[in-house]
């Protein structure tokens, strides 16, 4: 399905086909990675939360992640709240990308509410905090 919308949206009157960037949260953010493995045109890609709930409990999903970042072209942004579910997964695929050479950004933001799924929610709760530096990311990721 998000190939079929990646198709249709290229093809839409008025996208620049070339400056396409995604935005994925939680489970959505680890197929937007894996989309993003099989397409090199995607200028940029924000990731909220990615497997912030599965990562400690999914070896094969760890694996899979890591492995599609050495396909990705994209330059990526990282976002977690302090009290998501788990850092690791941001923190994991920082430091691959780190390795492999490839630009990318990693931000933990302070704790948001009070339990882990406040955390998990900050994209939904805390827009005005990480608005402005999204932005800035895919301003610069997109000029380029």
């Amino acid at each position: 399905d998000a190939t079929a919308a990646l198709a249709f949206l290229r093809k839409v009157l008025g996208v620049d086909a070339g400056k396409i960037a995604l935005v994925g949260h939680s489970f959505g953010g680890s197929l937007t990675l894996l989309l993003a493995e099989r397409e090199p045109a995607l200028r940029s890609l924000v990731v909220f939360s990615a497997a912030g709930y599965s990562w400690d409990r999914s070896p094969g999903l760890r694996a899979r992640l890591l492995a599609a970042l050495g396909h990705i072209q994209a330059p990526v942004f990282f976002i977690h709240a302090a009290n998501d579910y788990s850092l690791h997964p941001g923190q994991a695929m920082d430091q691959r990308l780190a390795q492999l050479g490839k630009p990318h950004r990693l931000k933990i933001y302070p704790p948001i509410g009070s339990t882990p799924e406040d955390g998990h929610a900050f994209p939904l709760i805390g827009v005005k905090i990480w608005e402005p530096d999204v932005f800035e990311f895919l301003d610069s990721s997109m000029r380029k």
